[in-house]
């Protein structure tokens, strides 16, 4: 218990956080409403269950073995960016992050291979291979649960986004060097498999629940009584945080969202589909995409522009996505850098991306 209130308050982004919240509770109308449970639920059950396979070494090992394959520094490059891609889709953009991060700097110290850069588009492509699945990240999960969308209208959404994202993917890695390094060898430790068909099969109920073909309280239980069973431990590996970061982010919109200037401007500004757009892209930037997708819901019921908007939006300012901080700090943990480099060539890079993406998401909504 020691370790997770630690933990919760070291954390500066929940204190402001709930901060603001406090004062949204003490000065503004808040309702009971405005705390989406359904989206709360969903990513408590998905956290446990990515907590069991941290646990197991499953996401270390197979990334440990795909990567032990290859020999150039190009080919590298591009598995690390396709797990990213892939594996947020699954067990969404930070856990890919806080996967792969470790494994590439340690790749990358091995093959004297400069890192700044293959981290920074890795995480651009955990967050634009997030933005596929209702579960890829927090705040497709909350539009998902807002606008009760079915799976199948969901991926129409968010494929065509994808399949660009993809096709970027491919061409970036031709920035790189093809130089041959030879087999990388990394330390991996053994998989329980009985303890694995467990938990495969737990993952499938869980994401069943999220995409709404079985009740949402049974994916919390689900992956409860796996993790319980499992080990204990694994309860304190959960980041609540996150949890508390969603309940402080529904209370502070709720009361925004009932001031009269503000909700006037809110409203004229989402009252078309391209408004939407570039009203998800520019909260974005200035709020995160998270508490942009909570904010702007509550105006407009145009949900592929408003997801476009905050799905492109992540792109941009170190905070247009909290994955991009996470990244950064994960750098810091794993160098010991604390100088501004890795930042500042993460915004240049994701502005510039910000800027063809534009285009790009204008032309999907055109298309839709």
């Amino acid at each position: 218990m020691q370790i997770i209130w630690k933990r919760l308050l070291a954390d500066r982004t929940l204190q402001l956080t709930g901060v603001l919240a406090l004062l949204a509770l003490a000065f503004g109308n808040v309702h009971w409403s405005d705390i989406n449970a359904h989206t709360i639920i969903a990513l408590a059950a998905l956290m446990m269950l990515v907590s069991v396979y941290e646990t197991e070494g499953l996401l270390v090992y197979v990334a440990s073995t795909v990567v032990s394959h290859f020999q150039t520094t190009r080919q590298i490059i591009r598995v690390t960016f396709l797990m990213a891609f892939f594996g947020s889709m699954l067990f969404t953009n930070d856990v890919a992050i806080l996967t792969l991060v470790p494994i590439f700097v340690t790749i990358a110290r091995k093959i004297q291979l400069k890192m700044i850069l293959p981290l920074v588009f890795m995480t651009i492509f955990a967050n634009l291979g997030s933005a596929v699945t209702p579960f890829g990240n927090p705040q497709n999960l909350y539009l998902a649960s807002f606008y009760q969308l079915p799976a199948l209208d969901f991926f129409k959404m968010s494929l065509p986004l994808g399949m660009v994202s993809l096709g970027l993917l491919f061409l970036v890695t031709y920035l790189f060097a093809n130089d041959t390094v030879g087999a990388v060898a990394l330390e991996k430790h053994p998989i329980n498999k009985r303890h694995m068909v467990v938990v495969l099969l737990v993952t499938v109920v869980v994401l069943a629940a999220i995409l709404n073909a079985l009740p949402i309280g049974v994916a919390l239980i689900a992956s409860g009584l796996l993790a319980l069973g499992y080990d204990r431990t694994t309860f304190v590996k959960i980041d609540y945080g996150v949890l508390l970061l969603f309940v402080g982010f529904f209370v502070i919109v709720g009361a925004l969202s009932r001031v009269p200037v503000l909700a006037s401007v809110l409203t004229h500004l989402t009252d078309g589909p391209i408004k939407v757009f570039f009203a998800g892209i520019l909260t974005s930037q200035v709020i995160s995409n998270v508490p942009g997708a909570i904010l702007l819901s509550k105006f407009t019921h145009l949900v592929y522009p408003l997801y476009l908007g905050v799905s492109i939006g992540g792109l941009g300012t170190i905070i247009a996505s909290l994955a991009n901080l996470l990244a950064w700090r994960q750098y810091q943990l794993q160098t010991d850098e604390q100088s501004w480099s890795f930042p500042t060539r993460s915004m240049l890079i994701n502005v510039l991306l910000l800027l063809i993406f534009i285009p790009l998401g204008l032309i999907l909504l055109k298309l839709n």
